[in-house]
């Protein structure tokens, strides 16, 4: 890193902390989104994820600017330490155990497409809307709810996951699951 650059944080850094300049901290943002979201995408290989961290790692740096000792390291490389932080959280998150959850469900449980339609067939068959919803339509079923936006009003998980409000691991986790539960529940009764 130059000394102009390092002089260049330096001015930026001291006009947020001394004049809680917006202007300073959008141009220290700027100077440095682009690597740091790069540094997190290769770790995660997720678009949305990445950007979300991106922001997150910005959020905590703007937060911890006094606790910054520009004698100890580059800020590039205090923000590289802050991004690396934010992806080992996600690591340890629900939300990361979530993704692998159904991950694993998305690789065994769901069948080629033709064999799903063909339970959500047979399940439509054989019960009406108004059946399924006395069935599984009370205490405000999550699973019922998911399979129902995607089986008969024929929205995408994607739809359902923005409808809801919900990461689309938890949408794919909450249909399968009530595709199961359907099943075992229909194959006890056949």
């Amino acid at each position: 890193m130059g000394l102009l650059s390092k002089n260049r944080d330096f001015s930026l850094i001291s006009r947020i902390l001394n004049n809680n300049d917006r202007d300073a901290a959008d141009e220290l943002v700027t100077q440095y989104y682009k690597a740091v979201y790069k540094h997190i995408y290769i770790k995660l290989k997720d678009e949305e994820l990445s950007m979300d961290l991106t922001q997150e790692t910005f959020i905590s740096a703007l937060k911890g600017l006094g606790g910054f000792n520009i004698e100890k390291a580059s800020f590039k490389t205090w923000l590289t330490r802050i991004a690396d932080n934010k992806v080992t959280d996600y690591f340890r998150s629900r939300q990361y155990h979530e993704s692998i959850v159904t991950q694993i469900m998305d690789d065994t449980i769901q069948e080629p497409a033709d064999e799903r339609a063909g339970t959500e067939t047979s399940v439509l068959g054989k019960l009406s809307y108004e059946e399924m919803e006395k069935m599984y339509g009370h205490h405000q079923n999550k699973e019922w709810e998911t399979f129902r936006l995607k089986v008969y009003e024929g929205y995408t998980f994607g739809e359902i996951s923005a409808n809801q409000g919900v990461d689309l691991s938890t949408v794919k986790s909450r249909y399968y699951a009530m595709v199961k539960r359907v099943r075992k529940e229909w194959d006890y009764l056949e």
